[in-house]
């Protein structure tokens, strides 16, 4: 008779067909799921906007410049006094196009404030102009 204990086996579990099976699953799930884009302006400004607009006149034309400053019809304003002059045209002409024209080094963010604020103020015909080529270059 044999009093030994015996020795309990222990069973030890592969994992590697597990690691496996995650794995295939997290590439499936990466490669199926919608990503969260996010929603982009798309702006494809032509040279020159002014020349496509009704009545290039009636446009006014806020001017980004590259110093951080602003011009609003020709005339030096600041960010608040841009938004005050639009709401005072859009309560007398809602119809009245702008146009926001960045100089060259201007950051996309500056003008798409000036954007903004010209679509917060209540303009609906805003568009973007590319700034004129400089005289000399």
């Amino acid at each position: 008779m044999d009093l030994r204990r015996k020795r309990r086996r222990v069973m030890l579990m592969n994992v590697t067909p597990l690691i496996d099976v995650v794995f295939i699953l997290l590439v499936f799930f990466m490669l199926t799921t919608n990503f969260a884009r996010f929603r982009l302006i798309g702006v494809d400004a032509p040279e020159d906007d002014i020349e496509k607009v009704k009545d290039p006149a009636a446009a006014i034309v806020v001017l980004v410049k590259a110093d951080g400053t602003f011009e609003y019809d020709n005339a030096p304003a600041s960010y608040e006094e841009i938004g005050e002059q639009v709401g005072a045209i859009i309560a007398t002409d809602p119809g009245r196009p702008f146009i926001v024209r960045p100089e060259r080094g201007v950051s996309m963010q500056e003008a798409l404030d000036i954007f903004q604020l010209t679509r917060e103020a209540g303009a609906y015909a805003v568009s973007f102009s590319r700034p004129a080529e400089e005289e000399g270059s």
